[in-house]
């Protein structure tokens, strides 16, 4: 076939489907232009999942009548006027590409009074097909509707999700930026009923209450500051991020800003989950919001044609920025009945009890005897703070629950899950050390094994011994043990073995594999469920687990205890 010349509306057609991948995108787009605009109330309206109609109503500075028809063409912005003014790019849209993209696979009607004039013009685009502007009654600011999103190309149409889908995935973009962006009053409205308004008052917790709910409201907490030691340079981080207690299913309440952009970041989600690494679940993720500022000539914004991605000049320091940010502030967390002080150090707030809210009789545990190892080889600076009030042990239920006292009511702790948080942080410890202790063995244990658990030793040899495990292979289908953690010794080896090496066939439960492989040999060497414990181990195991950074989940992210507090008691019992 012969080459020739594309005619306009196919290029504005094929222009807009790398800008406006699906309704959200139309969204998104429209909602950013009103933030640059000034405005401080935008109301967004949809119907039909976006593609029957998407309004978005703004107070911004308006569209003076004259500059309608470049609005509306191909190329042109206010944004910037040479390819250099990309390096100090400070606005969220500059391609010029977004109305006529729009414009070009919908019907577009664009209502817009500048600031300080009496009347206002309306300019129509169906299809890329553009209409003559003529004044019209409307409010200072923009409002724009797109009606019949795709109906000219069926194409795009088909591949879209259903409606619900499509509704989703736009109240997702308002949302965000709803929660960024607390100065501004944002109105969602879907198939015309209210979904959220926010006040714009600028606060962040009232944002966050109004669009995620108020167990986000009682959890959040803002992003500590960093010290000059801690700061990386060039790059900060703010917003809140929620109590570990605070959690979903999916990822969808990570919301992630770069100078005022909305992105998604693999590598940033991934350093910010890192930083709750055994604190949650598996499957489960954290809530947050974090904006980040840099640089503008650190980041290109132009790489992806929806800007919903971003390229870093150096993205390992700003996912660096990221991660200490957070970890301070979980570091910070306040536990109830912790009365506590706090002092800088490196970077990160320590938190200790108040030495009067320790009294010498009656709360404090003995001192670690027996087969619990005591944490007294822990370097002091190592505990980061403590987040559980003293606790007195009264008894167990079940040979599978510690019931113990403490200032803010009752406790029940799973001493298996509880096991498994200390020997893992204890593994931690002594890995950065170089001192795990292992036990040999005066006579090796030889296991037999089925393949696929061959193939999970010789993928995890080093990571063992890095434990305290000695295996080396026998033959083509068994292993010879030589030594093992001293925390085993009297345990059934082979089982324990098994059990490790089944869970990591599995996939692991850590960030790294070494981790996958810590966390699993403290969840298979810890006590079991249905081990009956004299007074005197309770008692060491739960002063053990006072000492830990992070005493309220095993490594696995599951719950080490439930806490029953005295007004919960007291309802039950009818006193209040």
């Amino acid at each position: 076939m012969a080459i020739r010349q594309l005619d306009s509306l196919t290029i504005g057609k094929i222009a807009a489907g790398e800008v406006i991948e699906r309704p959200a995108s139309a969204a998104k787009e429209l909602v950013e232009n009103a933030l640059d605009a000034g405005a401080t109330r935008i109301r967004v309206a949809i119907e039909g999942g976006g593609t029957t109609r998407i309004e978005v109503v703004d107070n911004g500075c308006g569209i003076a009548p004259e500059q309608l028809p470049l609005a509306l063409s191909r190329h042109a912005t206010s944004k910037l006027s040479a390819f250099e003014d990309l390096d100090s790019l400070r606005t969220l849209g500059f391609r010029g590409e977004a109305l006529p993209s729009i414009g070009a696979v919908s019907h577009l009607v664009l209502r817009s009074r500048a600031a300080g004039e009496e009347t206002g013009y309306q300019a129509v685009v169906s299809f890329g097909d553009s209409r003559q502007i003529a004044p019209v009654a409307a409010p200072e600011g923009t409002t724009v509707v797109v009606a019949d999103l795709f109906e000219n190309v069926p194409a795009r149409r088909k591949f879209l999700r259903k409606p619900s889908t499509e509704t989703a995935a736009i109240q997702r973009a308002i949302e965000a930026y709803a929660l960024a962006n607390p100065g501004v009053a944002f109105h969602l409205e879907i198939e015309g009923r209210k979904v959220f308004s926010t006040q714009g008052d600028g606060d962040p917790l009232s944002a966050a209450v109004t669009v995620l709910g108020s167990d986000v409201g009682n959890a959040a907490m803002p992003l500590a500051g960093l010290d000059e030691s801690a700061r990386v340079e060039g790059v900060r981080a703010t917003g809140w991020i929620c109590a570990p207690s605070v959690n979903r299913a999916t990822r969808r309440s990570i919301v992630l800003f770069v100078n005022g952009r909305w992105i998604q970041n693999r590598t940033l989600t991934y350093a910010l989950e890192e930083a709750y690494h055994t604190l949650l679940m598996v499957g489960r993720h954290p809530v947050a919001m974090i904006s980040i500022e840099v640089d503008p000539s650190q980041v290109d914004v132009n790489v992806h044609p929806t800007k919903a991605e971003v390229k870093f000049v150096d993205e390992r320091s700003v996912a660096r920025a990221v991660a200490r940010a957070v970890h301070a502030t979980l570091a910070t967390m306040p536990q109830p009945g912790v009365p506590r002080i706090a002092f800088a150090d490196q970077g990160l707030v320590r938190f200790l009890p108040q030495p009067q809210s320790l009294p010498q009789t009656g709360w404090i545990a003995p001192a670690p005897v027996g087969r619990f190892e005591p944490y007294s080889s822990e370097p002091p600076q190592q505990i980061i703070r403590r987040d559980l009030p003293v606790l007195r042990v009264l008894g167990q239920a079940g040979a599978t629950y510690i019931i113990a006292e403490g200032p803010e009511g009752i406790y029940l702790i799973d001493q298996h899950a509880a096991h498994e948080r200390i020997l893992y942080e204890r593994f931690q410890t002594k890995l950065v050390a170089g001192e795990v202790e292992r036990q040999p063995m005066l006579d090796p244990v030889v296991i037999d094994l089925a393949p696929e658990e061959v193939a999970i030793v010789e993928k995890s040899i080093d990571e063992l011994r890095q434990l305290g495990f000695e295996i080396e292979s026998f033959g083509d289908q068994s292993i010879v043990v030589r030594s093992v953690p001293t925390s085993v010794i009297g345990s059934d080896i082979p089982e324990r073995i098994r059990l490790i090496l089944g869970e990591l066939a599995e996939g692991g439960a850590g960030n790294s594999w070494l981790d996958s492989v810590a966390i699993s040999v403290a969840c298979h060497t810890s006590i079991r469920a249905g081990q009956t414990l004299s007074l005197s181990e309770m008692r060491e195991l739960v002063q053990q687990l006072e000492q830990t950074q992070h005493p309220r989940a095993c490594g696995h992210g599951r719950p080490t205890m439930l806490q029953l507090t005295q007004d919960e008691l007291e309802k039950q019992f009818g006193r209040k």
